[in-house]
């Protein structure tokens, strides 16, 4: 017997309670995705994480395609790389990075197109061919960060997607997003046992994988979904940061790094172009110790904003609240309320405890040296980096 429907007020109400219970992030989805069935029907869902800083997708829960029999373990990969296509590489509607620019943060297929979803590559390569043509999507924004995003589908037997539908969807994705930092707060707390050697994957114009190396493979198998982890296929995540590594090809000095949450907990990669880039050849380092990349997403997990977050780099190193008001041009007064709400939001009660939980102490002066302080005290944001809404930059 087909579950009772819910209120939407009632939905809200779950999610947020659900979000607060510290779940792993598969299980979070889960129990999320049921809840939503309760207002919204739809056959299929698939789960992302991404970057806040770049929006690129770090992971994709899709295990419910294939259990829901859209997809298969050997199909999946496929239409993943269609997926990240009509991402990265054709300009589609309703992209992740795309909604999650928007105010409502929410969208239909059928409404983007005006009615002509054919000309979305992503409806004719993949919704239609594997009968799902009707398309739900959602980013998931807090503080002006992107975590994660939403694709919901329907079958070809069924009606479109409503106003109504977009409308519940747009009511829980605040809610939403906070509860997948608290899934990504237990992923850092997973501190690998060993720092073993990092790992190396070439990849070719097309993406195939031209060299890896041995550490590489069990990298690239924690950041692959569990139902297909014994795939070949480059992970999604590895493939998003080779697309905005070669998009930056005019600047071939600079490198890309995003930390991927997995299993075994955070995985950094770093791409760069070879020193004579051939064809478009992206070279990917994998490591599982923590960097300067996954130290800034641990405390941004933790709701920590900008400001609290140059406190934290300067408390890390030793300064004393004076010499922190000084260098920030802050009154004592706001520094120390900067470190309560900062020592409330990490779960401390001391400078060392926060060492331990974000830090480390060899990626300290990296972190410090990839966002320095100007005079004023702020940070000097990536290009791309959204800025905080009003209240968090005044905070």
């Amino acid at each position: 017997m087909a579950a009772a429907r819910w209120q939407v007020e009632q939905l809200i109400e779950d999610v947020a309670r659900l979000g607060r219970n510290g779940l792993p992030r598969e299980e979070y989805y889960r129990e999320v995705a049921a809840r939503l069935r309760r207002v919204v029907d739809c056959d299929a869902i698939c789960w992302h994480t991404l970057d806040p800083q770049t929006r690129l997708i770090t992971s994709d829960g899709g295990q419910e395609l294939i259990s829901e029999g859209v997809f298969t373990p050997e199909t999946i990969s496929d239409a993943g790389a269609l997926i990240l296509a009509s991402e990265y590489f054709d300009k589609d509607v309703n992209t992740f990075a795309g909604l999650a620019a928007r105010r409502v943060p929410v969208g239909i297929l059928s409404h983007a197109t005006n009615g002509k979803p054919e000309r979305s590559a992503r409806y004719r390569d993949v919704l239609v061919p594997t009968g799902i043509p009707y398309e739900l999507r959602a980013a998931f924004v807090s503080r002006g960060r992107c975590w994660g995003a939403v694709h919901i589908a329907r079958k070809e037997d069924k009606c479109d997607f409503s106003a109504e539908d977009e409308n519940a969807l747009a009511r829980i994705t605040g809610a939403i997003a906070d509860g997948i930092r608290t899934t990504l707060r237990l992923d850092a707390a997973r501190v690998p046992r060993d720092y073993a050697a990092p790992g190396l994957v070439v990849l070719s114009t097309n993406n195939d994988v031209e060299l890896i190396t041995p550490p590489a493979r069990e990298l690239l198998a924690a950041m692959r979904n569990p139902s297909h982890a014994e795939d070949e296929t480059p992970p999604a995540a590895l493939l998003a940061l080779a697309a905005l590594t070669r998009r930056n090809s005019h600047d071939p000095e600079r490198t890309e790094a995003i930390a991927v949450p997995t299993r075994i907990g955070w995985i950094t990669l770093h791409a760069s172009l070879p020193d004579r880039p051939v064809g478009g050849k992206v070279a990917i380092v994998l490591e599982r110790a923590p960097s300067p990349q996954s130290t800034s997403i641990r405390l941004e997990a933790h709701g920590v904003t900008p400001r609290e977050r140059e406190i934290a780099i300067l408390l890390a190193q030793g300064l004393t609240n004076p010499e922190i008001a000084t260098r920030l041009v802050l009154s004592p007064y706001t520094v120390q309320d900067h470190i309560k709400s900062l020592f409330e939001k990490t779960e401390v009660s001391s400078r060392q405890e926060l060492v331990a939980r974000v830090f480390l102490d060899e990626y300290l002066p990296q972190l410090a040296q990839q966002t320095p302080l100007t005079s004023a005290g702020s940070f000097i944001r990536h290009p791309d980096q959204v800025e905080p809404p009003p209240a968090e930059q005044a905070a």
